[in-house]
């Protein structure tokens, strides 16, 4: 990722929500042409294919009355190793921070010090499940997430490679959708003169369908723990919740949703509350 050292400064939020559309756009192009050229292994769950792809734009009320602006991509996908089926979420976020921001962006133990703008770490995770099982209401798989140094400035970034165990639990039940995915990684290499990355995430989950075309849904940013920083500075907790939308764009099947979060548990100067907007394109 040198080729991002060369890219200036950006000057405001909105160039950088030029860029990440632009990302999204390149994901969805090439998303949609691996399904064209993968459409029989799809139905027989064989091959590579994409799940879903998300399209996060969230803003983050701060004490001091700032305001943070961030343009999240998220892809879920899967493919066939051996004996089993392998399901990937990547995550890579477009932000504008008027200041530094405890816990953003994920595992940066030492955030840096200027206002910055900007692509941060890539954070990615990957869960094996045998096939042909049949799990009931309940699937739990087992896996491992990494982060790489991905930010193109070191204010987005931790400047670590870090890697450790995940797991993703699934709960479904009539018209209930649950779950948690949850990971914790150590960095193993990086700049020397960065702080290590030790954190705990878990991303709890909770969709209830109201009718066809409506769901009540709880899917935060997600629980974090700092284990290296001093208590009361060290979790974020999010209460909240929204609702979401299915339609159509032709045959392509959509989710909108919006979502309200405050973190009862947060640093000092960290987020207080969160306001989410989501775009899902999903593929059966």
């Amino acid at each position: 990722m040198k080729i991002f050292s060369k890219i200036p400064p950006v000057p405001n939020w909105q160039a950088a929500v030029v860029l990440g559309c632009l990302c999204f756009a390149a994901s969805i192009a090439n998303a949609t042409e691996t399904l064209r050229e993968n459409a029989d292994h799809v139905t027989e769950n064989a091959g590579f294919r994409v799940g879903a792809l998300r399209n996060w734009f969230f803003f983050s009320f701060l004490p001091e009355g700032d305001e943070a602006e961030t343009l999240g991509l998220e892809t879920e996908s899967y493919f066939p190793l051996g004996g089993y089926e392998v399901k990937n979420v990547s995550y890579l976020e477009v932000a504008d921070y008027p200041r530094p921001i405890p816990g953003q962006p994920p595992g940066n133990a030492s955030p840096g010090f200027d206002v910055d703008t900007g692509i941060n770490d890539l954070l990615t995770a990957f869960w094996f499940s045998r096939k042909g099982k049949h799990h009931g209401k309940h699937h739990f798989s087992w896996g491992f997430a990494a982060q790489f140094p991905t930010a193109t400035t070191d204010d987005l970034g931790s400047s670590k490679w870090s890697i450790g165990p995940s797991f993703d639990y699934e709960y479904e039940s009539g018209r209930l959708f649950a779950g948690v995915i949850a990971l914790q990684l150590w960095s193993f290499a990086g700049d020397d003169d960065r702080k290590d990355v030790n954190y705990l995430m878990a991303k709890p989950f909770a969709v209830y369908q109201l009718n066809t075309d409506w769901d009540a849904i709880y899917m935060p940013y997600g629980v974090t723990v700092y284990w290296d920083k001093p208590s009361g500075e060290d979790a974020y907790v999010p209460l909240g919740g929204g609702f979401q939308r299915h339609f159509k764009w032709g045959e392509q099947k959509m989710n909108f949703s919006t979502q309200f979060f405050k973190n009862v548990i947060r640093p000092t100067k960290g987020t207080e509350y969160d306001l989410r907007f989501m775009l899902e394109f999903v593929w059966d």
